[in-house]
């Protein structure tokens, strides 16, 4: 199973990557969207795994401990989503995919990798502002 650095870097590059919400064209959020977008979540899905059947539910459908379709196709691309720490940061990287602006994205998920302990190379935020 892949730790929760690899997890959060993965998802982390891809959404700051793709710069978008992957949502249908009623707005609805997708894991998987129109224009090949992937929401946190849909990017850690091995295509092999995926189905349109996973769409609509949320991982926080899963919060207390249900078993279902979505929780079976992260586990088999590697990801533990039934372990209560994982469970819990995929829960945050949905909610900011979801409900965050996308320009805000670079300093909530320093403030995601601060609260889950996650060890990175420094603040995305900062390295791009000193880019600016």
């Amino acid at each position: 199973m892949r730790s929760n650095d690899e997890i959060f870097a993965t998802v982390r590059s891809h959404l700051l990557s793709q710069a978008a919400i992957s949502e249908d064209d009623g707005g609805s959020c997708r894991l998987r969207g129109r224009d090949g977008r992937r929401c946190a979540i849909g990017v850690l899905i091995d295509d092999r795994y995926y189905s349109e059947r996973l769409e609509g539910l949320g991982i926080s459908y899963y919060k207390a401990g249900q078993d279902g379709p979505l929780l079976q196709a992260l586990a088999l691309s590697g990801v533990d989503a039934y372990e209560p720490r994982v469970a819990a940061m995929l829960q945050d990287l949905e909610d900011l995919h979801d409900a965050a602006e996308v320009d805000a994205w670079p300093v909530q998920l320093d403030a995601l990798a601060r609260r889950y302990g996650i060890k990175s190379s420094g603040s995305l935020a900062q390295r791009e502002l000193a880019c600016a």
